[in-house]
């Protein structure tokens, strides 16, 4: 007797593979739905598995060399049908009778589901725990954590969590792991102190003028700092008209300019002040000219940061698009608008991880100045984690 595992997209795809590679004598003697791949036991694609077995007599009638059952075993190879052989195939030069045969076949099956159950073990999945570590990663994909690094916090958690199992903890050790990955980069997160001028550069939409307004009115109530504007945004008369409004309110001067020869004509004039800031235009920086530009106006021999600002309402594919582009622009600092706007914040995670930026400040609406803080770690993580925070016992 002869028994074989099949794990196929279907049930009538694993009987034809069977009757192909085992014949019309072949027996099921168990079938069930099983998940195969994604994380932890979890998330894995449906599929069929058969154990199906055959008599050694049989299976030697069967014409495996002819080119139509090639064919066919080819075309379900193809397919991605998996089969996994019993390590005790029976040896066809042996005598056996009935008896024998069905001892064998019985303990072909229990070796076959011991080593189903240990590769269920080696897994990871585990009643004890499996509920409350599922119900995280759900939360961390559903936030938009990508698969491969929801993966990674969450086998960092189980390494941690010992043998306490209970929500609260596994909430709690979860936490401390996003926490430690968004601050992988450094947690120098506010305007250094020695620093006398900040660009603020990033796409169209982003809100760079209310940040740079925000940023300009704590350095003057916060900080007491004595602050100038320039601004280079020039594509759009409201951005200039906005800015100068604010310069108005803040008693402060604004210098507008056209070229980087501007630019070091108005940072000469401005030189006295303790703090510039630097708008920029939201140009189209897909086009690399415009990084050219960019990088040109940015060019400065005072002490100088740069953030790059996006926008939290952003799809996280165009702000991957926006940080690859700006790869070859000195950039200092992420700077992140509109988390009031959103409900996901899994995209923070997977910038920060993928890019060596630290992330300086949060602008929580439109309220000049008040709606801007500095960016909080567990702030983010519990709020990437909010849909498990309400029974955490």
């Amino acid at each position: 007797m002869r028994v074989k595992r099949y794990v196929s997209n279907t049930l009538p795809q694993a009987m034809e593979q069977i009757k192909v590679e085992l014949g019309e004598d072949a027996i099921i003697l168990h079938t069930k739905k099983i998940k195969v791949g994604g994380f932890l036991g979890f998330f894995g694609k449906e599929k069929v598995e058969v154990i199906a077995a055959v008599d050694q007599k049989s299976e030697k009638s069967l014409p495996k060399n002819s080119t139509s059952s090639r064919q066919i075993e080819n075309v379900n190879k193809i397919k991605g049908s998996q089969t996994v052989h019993s390590s005790n195939d029976s040896d066809p030069n042996q005598p056996s009778t009935q008896s024998d045969t069905i001892i064998q076949e019985v303990k072909d099956i229990k070796k076959l589901m011991v080593q189903l159950m240990m590769n269920q073990q080696s897994n990871g999945v585990d009643s004890n725990y499996s509920d409350e570590v599922k119900e995280v990663y759900q939360r961390l994909i559903k936030q938009g954590v990508e698969e491969e690094l929801a993966g990674t916090i969450i086998s960092e958690v189980i390494q941690n969590i010992g043998e306490n199992y209970q929500k609260k903890h596994v909430y709690e050790v979860t936490i401390q792991k996003i926490i430690e990955k968004l601050r992988k980069n450094g947690t120098n997160k506010e305007i250094q102190s020695q620093t006398k001028l900040i660009h603020v550069v990033g796409p169209t939409g982003v809100g760079k003028t209310t940040t740079i307004a925000k940023l300009a009115a704590e350095s003057v109530l916060k900080h007491h700092k004595k602050i100038a504007f320039i601004t280079a945004d020039t594509y759009r008369i409201a951005a200039v008209d906005q800015l100068r409004t604010y310069a108005e309110i803040l008693n402060t001067p604004i210098e507008v300019v056209f070229s980087p020869q501007d630019t070091i004509k108005a940072l000469e004039k401005l030189k006295d002040y303790d703090l510039i800031f630097m708008d920029t235009a939201g140009r189209n920086y897909h086009n690399e000219m415009y990084i050219s530009e960019l990088n040109h106006l940015l060019s400065t021999n005072f002490k100088s940061e740069t953030y790059l600002v996006l926008s939290l309402t952003h799809k996280y594919e165009d702000m991957l698009s926006i940080l690859e582009r700006f790869k070859n622009v000195k950039i200092d600092k992420l700077l992140f608008t509109k988390f009031d706007e959103t409900i996901t914040y899994g995209a923070i995670v997977n910038i920060v991880s993928k890019f060596p930026y630290q992330v300086s400040y949060l602008t929580i609406g439109q309220n000049v100045p008040d709606d801007i803080e500095i960016f909080d770690e567990e702030k983010i993580a519990k709020a990437i984690l909010g849909g498990v925070i309400g029974d955490k016992q």
